[in-house]
């Protein structure tokens, strides 16, 4: 049965799925039917333009939104069955790894190459720093992790750096971390994930004929989410276009929320530079926030300059009204968010008898604001979970066997093979490792091949005898699994439940002191999840499972759980929830003090961009809350974020302060100053205005600064020498008893007993 796509759309969506034109634009505005717009187009792309649906690829920006388009473009064009299983939705970062499986040769790579994620980066990185004299928990391991990535998402490698005469010595330094990190990673057959973009791009840049190949594979391209894409992610798709190949882009300017990794705004918002002759629809009708939810989020965006300006409508609800708060600390700001959960949940158990948690979200700029929330929560009582954090396949357990599984796949990885040297534990410690390193390193072998060859070298080695019998059984095992996965008799999930078996990983994890029932509930469900993915992709190898683990994002271990979810706002773009709360709206912290400060991005816009995200997330009820307790970094009380005034709504001084104060006052949406301890603050400015009374602020020690090389003492941890400034609010303590404390400088407890200069 044909779909009838104007009784499903509205007038703009349907304009939007059935353009003719060859290069197509979408503004969809927040909750306006995005996704159902570009599924709808590739259906009807399939079934009335007769399209073949290998010639269409669609770009996702998560996993789990790829799995899901497919899952419904096909359900639409069900009747034409097999057909469809030639379609291919996917992110970016698979599309590359996809194609580099295939052209791997092009750079001198196996097909079976390893993917690096930030774990193995940071390992890799720290195993360079010892190298170099430095110490894995250094600084320099993070800022040469930073250099790399900065200057990947460049397009730059390190001979496009070298050349450069105006290196300070810091960066002629990270040069070298650059330097040394790629030669590793290449000896190892392994790419991080920028890699897989700029390598693909190099392929198709610099082999006319095997860019001809795949640009003539797709006479359609979609890309969701287009606001997000970045410079390298753009060139990757012009290379894959011909002539005649048609763009069709969905995005929203009022939601570019990744410009700090890379995304391009002007990419989406000057499209007609880019393709010449392009047809843009707005979407602008919301169906899923209330009146008043969009009203705000509508006023707030207003502020934006870089925007193709609409206003999102809805014929819903007016619903109710934005509820606002403003605590005196961040403690009672987290009782007033668990209060109202438990107000809504009470509701949501009357009119369902269940309790239900599940469409309640705690929205937040930065993953360090959580914890008032969660010991509220957990003294509530109230199931929560925090997503962005450690997802299920970064858990240690997870990557340990992953780690022996890219093994399996990659001998030369060096990383995996260090993570599982001694895991289970084989007596293996950092002087046998070292001594791996240097043997290994000398015959030109990866340190598992060298064990798997180590009867050839036996004879000079200075392994103890005790570390190779152990490692030579682990290397049987190994090899005994790699045979029968190469053999292809078996269900590769069987092969590997039998190979954690004979490592005893799940008695080494029974065995330790720090075990607990969900660290093997954790290696049962990995088992699991490779049983399920080969069930719904049957012809799947096992290095595609290990591809796709790698490339997996926050959101795609979500599920539906009964618990209040938690995440950062980056986190939450493109979910929804009928109850959002979105916490800690302080001056400072949201918009972000550090983001603002960095002009060359646009920093106040963005902010307001995350803001807007953080507003549309709600469906139903948003609630907007501030705190303000005193920060020692601004050595003053937190103040009301001005996006409260630019949504022109009001701040509402609750029970919390009456009791406290002796009164209840409102500001906010006139701009009103208003009084709290005694005084008369702006709360959308920081400036305090002259009072009668104030309250004392915290006790310092009254010490103005610090110098490296002061002789310190606390009440607590003793006498210390100043071994580092990292501000002139934070200083780092070598204590006489061995200990190394990083403190507030104006900490009371801290006195100084000697400055540099003499006597203090």
């Amino acid at each position: 049965m044909a779909v009838n796509y104007s009784a499903l759309l509205n007038d703009r969506q349907l304009e939007a799925v059935e353009s003719p034109a060859q290069y197509v634009r979408i503004i969809a505005g927040a909750g306006s039917g995005k996704t159902r717009v570009l599924t709808y187009r590739i259906a009807y792309l399939i079934e009335q333009r007769h399209v073949d649906p290998g010639r269409i690829l669609a770009i996702a920006f998560t996993n789990k939104v790829a799995q899901e388009m497919l899952g419904r473009a096909k359900k639409l064009v069900e009747d034409l069955g097999e057909m469809t299983n030639s379609l291919k939705i996917m992110t970016f970062h698979s599309l590359a790894a996809r194609f580099l499986r295939i052209e791997a040769a092009a750079i001198g790579y196996p097909r079976g190459f390893t993917i690096y994620d930030e774990d193995d980066q940071s390992r890799l990185v720290k195993v360079i720093a010892e190298e170099k004299g430095y110490r894995k928990g250094d600084s320099i391991v993070k800022e040469a992790l930073s250099y790399i990535r900065r200057k990947k998402g460049q397009g730059l490698y390190p001979q496009d750096i070298k050349g450069s005469k105006d290196l300070y010595e810091r960066q002629k330094l990270l040069l070298s971390f650059y330097e040394a990190y790629e030669k590793k990673k290449g000896d190892m057959f392994a790419l991080d994930f920028d890699d897989l973009l700029l390598q693909c791009l190099y392929i198709l840049e610099n082999d006319p004929e095997i860019r001809e190949r795949w640009a003539s594979r797709f006479d359609h391209i979609l890309v969701d989410e287009f606001q997000d894409t970045n410079d390298v992610q753009f060139r990757l798709l012009k290379l894959l276009l011909t002539p005649l190949t048609s763009v069709y882009v969905v995005g929203d300017p009022d939601q570019t929320i990744y410009t700090w990794r890379g995304a391009n705004q002007k990419l989406i918002l000057d499209f007609e530079k880019s393709f010449g002759d392009v047809e843009t629809v707005i979407l602008n009708e919301n169906y899923r926030s209330t009146k008043n939810i969009l009203q705000a989020a509508n006023q707030l965006i207003k502020h934006n300059q870089k925007r193709v300006p609409k206003d999102l409508f809805t014929n819903g609800a007016t619903g109710e009204v934005v509820k606002t708060y403003n605590a005196p600390n961040s403690e009672r700001e987290a009782e007033w968010v668990c209060r109202e959960i438990k107000t809504l949940v009470a509701k949501s158990q009357r009119e369902n008898g269940e309790p239900d948690y599940s469409d309640i979200a705690i929205l937040y700029r930065s993953s360090y604001l959580t914890r008032p929330f969660e010991q509220a929560m957990a003294r509530s009582g109230i199931p929560y979970r925090i997503f962005g954090g450690l997802r299920f396949y970064e858990r240690m357990e997870v990557k340990d066997l992953l780690a022996y599984f890219s093994l399996l796949v990659n001998p030369k990885n060096n990383i995996a093979f260090e993570r599982i040297v001694n895991v289970p534990r084989r007596g293996i410690g950092d002087t046998t490792l070292a001594k791996i390193r240097e043997e290994s390193g000398a015959h030109g072998l990866s340190e598992y091949e060298y064990l798997e060859r180590y009867a050839e070298f036996a004879g000079d080695s200075k392994i103890p005898s005790k570390a190779v019998a152990a490692l030579m059984a682990m290397v049987a095992k190994v090899e005994a699994t790699k045979e029968r996965l190469e053999k292809k008799e078996e269900a590769y999930p069987s092969i590997l439940r039998d190979f954690v078996t004979s490592l005893d990983y799940m008695d080494y994890l029974k065995d330790d002191e720090e075990e607990d029932e969900d660290r093997v509930g954790n290696v049962n469900a990995l088992l699991d999840d490779i049983m399920d993915y080969l069930k719904k992709n049957p012809e799947s190898t096992f290095d595609e499972y290990l591809q796709n683990v790698t490339l997996l994002t926050s959101q795609d271990d979500m599920n539906n759980g009964n618990y209040v979810s938690l995440m950062t706002v980056h986190v939450a773009k493109g979910l929804e929830f009928d109850n959002v709360f979105v916490v800690c709206l302080n001056d400072g912290s949201f918009p972000s003090k550090r983001a603002l400060e960095e002009t060359e991005r646009d920093g106040a816009e963005e902010e307001r961009r995350l803001a807007y995200v953080a507003f549309t997330r709600a469906k139903k009820r948003l609630y907007l809350s501030c705190n303000r307790s005193y920060s020692y970094a601004t050595d003053s009380h937190a103040v009301p974020s001005p996006y409260f005034k630019e949504a022109g709504l009001k701040v509402e001084e609750e029970g919390a302060f009456r009791g406290l104060y002796g009164f209840n006052k409102t500001y906010g949406g006139t701009g009103r100053s208003f009084f709290s301890d005694g005084g008369h603050i702006d709360p959308f400015t920081e400036k305090s205005q002259p009072v009668e009374e104030k309250k004392e602020a915290p006790k310092t020690n009254g010490i103005e600064a610090w110098h490296v090389g002061d002789i310190a003492h606390h009440e607590t941890f003793g006498d210390g020498k100043v071994v580092e400034l990292i501000s002139k609010d934070i200083i780092v303590i070598d204590f006489d008893n061995g200990g190394r404390k990083t403190l507030m400088a104006n900490h009371p407890r801290l006195s100084r007993l000697k400055s540099k200069g003499g006597d203090a």
